[in-house]
């Protein structure tokens, strides 16, 4: 064969080889592209998303910082109740945030304390937006339980997590023993769990009998910020905004971190050093406490004198204010001076946990006994007033920051009823 033949051959085979591997190349890209798709857009990836917060110097100092907070020692077993259970354990919070009620379906005996998991939920990944709603527990409007309101409010979506919780509580024992009678008898409590805010009843008298509870607890934060359910007197004017009225919970409570006086951040207790910059190194907020806590004594000591409250002082020398019961649970006028006669006194053994279950026992006993605390007593029924003044005390008594959520409002509640009852 002559090398003119054998070049041809040679070419055509060379020829056939290209167009193999040129289809065979064209269809290995076309499965690749079948496979993973074309490329999308440029853009931050899950990766980088997630490593923003979860990174390990991140979440270890926000850690430390979160075990200096009240929230961290927040539960016990008196506390996993169906009625506390919703703020004091994290599994209580994440039920009824989930199901949108008031109570948790019954006990926690083992319940958890509050975690980053409690307040922290991950809807999805794509935080642009509205990073609160994707990353927190609950961003929904709140009714609040208080006097059985059904109307929802809304403080705005990270305060919506915070009054869930840090708002006025509700009925937390249930049942009371009747020992007065044989055998006795287990009955469900009658009893006033709210104070009913209705100031077209200050002409008019109440009974204020052991068992009666009108205790707005240690949470009633959001009712002050938002200048709401205290007793308001008639014919007065109560001013429900002031100049910090549209901050967040998270703007005072977990502003900037001192490491030094370790507040601010994830401890949850407001930094005073950042909130002084803004008033110009000036603290404001101390004198707004003095001037509240005077007046807050001013009221005890006025109830105290007229023996609506009980004063008393413990053995480390601080000086507490109790309201004093006009009757006894079984509506019978506690007297004046010593008697014989015995009174329906105290409720004992309320809300016990068994020791066999770690349930708690809503058995209440009635006890039977002489009254020893005659000297305190009133000898007649409450003002209606009077009772709105005992609940305006307990209302910023309980509130825990002195009045500083909204301390406008404040005055206003404790000055009308300082004024109320030397008017009266």
């Amino acid at each position: 064969m002559c090398n003119l033949q054998v070049e041809f051959l040679t070419n055509k085979l060379n020829m056939k080889s290209l167009i193999k591997l040129s289809l065979f190349l064209i269809l290995t890209g076309f499965i690749l592209t079948s496979c993973e798709g074309p490329m999308g857009p440029a853009g931050k990836n899950a990766n980088d998303v997630c490593i923003t917060c979860h990174n390990t110097a991140n979440m270890d100092t926000k850690e430390a910082e979160y075990h200096l907070s009240k929230h961290y020692f927040g539960t016990s077993s008196s506390r996993n109740t169906k009625y506390c259970a919703r703020c004091h354990t994290s599994e209580g919070f994440q039920e009824i945030t989930a199901q949108g009620k008031y109570v948790v379906s019954n006990d926690i005996p083992n319940g958890t304390r509050i975690t980053c998991q409690t307040c922290h939920k991950h809807a999805a990944f794509d935080f642009v937006d509205d990073t609160a709603t994707f990353i927190l527990r609950t961003t929904t409007p709140i009714a609040l339980n208080y006097n059985g309101n059904a109307t929802t409010t809304d403080f705005g979506k990270i305060d919506n997590l915070c009054i869930t919780c840090h708002q006025i509580r509700g009925v937390t024992s249930v049942n009371w023993t009747d020992a007065t009678v044989t055998p006795s008898v287990i009955k469900t409590f009658n009893q006033l769990p709210f104070f009913p805010l209705d100031n077209s009843k200050e002409g008019t008298t109440v009974k204020f009998q052991v068992g009666t509870n009108f205790s707005v607890h240690d949470g009633n934060q959001s009712n002050l910020f938002a200048g709401i359910n205290g007793y308001e007197y008639a014919g007065k004017t109560y001013t429900r905004t002031w100049k910090h009225s549209t901050n967040a919970c998270t703007d005072c409570h977990m502003n900037t971190y001192d490491p030094d006086t370790k507040t601010g951040g994830h401890s949850l207790i407001v930094n005073k050093a950042a909130c002084t910059a803004c008033h110009s190194g000036t603290d404001k907020i101390t004198p707004v406490q003095s001037l509240i806590d005077a007046k807050r004594i001013e009221l005890a000591e006025l109830l105290t004198t007229r023996k609506v409250f009980k004063k008393s002082t413990n053995s480390s020398g601080v000086v507490s204010y109790s309201a004093e019961p006009t009757h006894d649970f079984l509506g019978t006028l506690f007297p004046t001076t010593t008697s014989a006669t015995k009174y329906a006194t105290a409720l004992a053994g309320a809300n016990t946990v068994s020791a066999t279950t770690g349930l708690v026992v809503y058995a209440n006993n009635v006890t039977m006994a002489v009254d020893a605390d005659f000297a305190n007593r009133i000898g007649r029924e409450w003002k209606y007033g009077e009772l709105g003044a005992a609940y305006n005390y307990g209302y910023i008594n309980s509130e825990l920051s002195l009045g500083v959520h909204n301390p406008t409002y404040a005055l206003q509640l404790l000055q009308n009823s300082i004024d109320w009852v030397k008017a009266n």
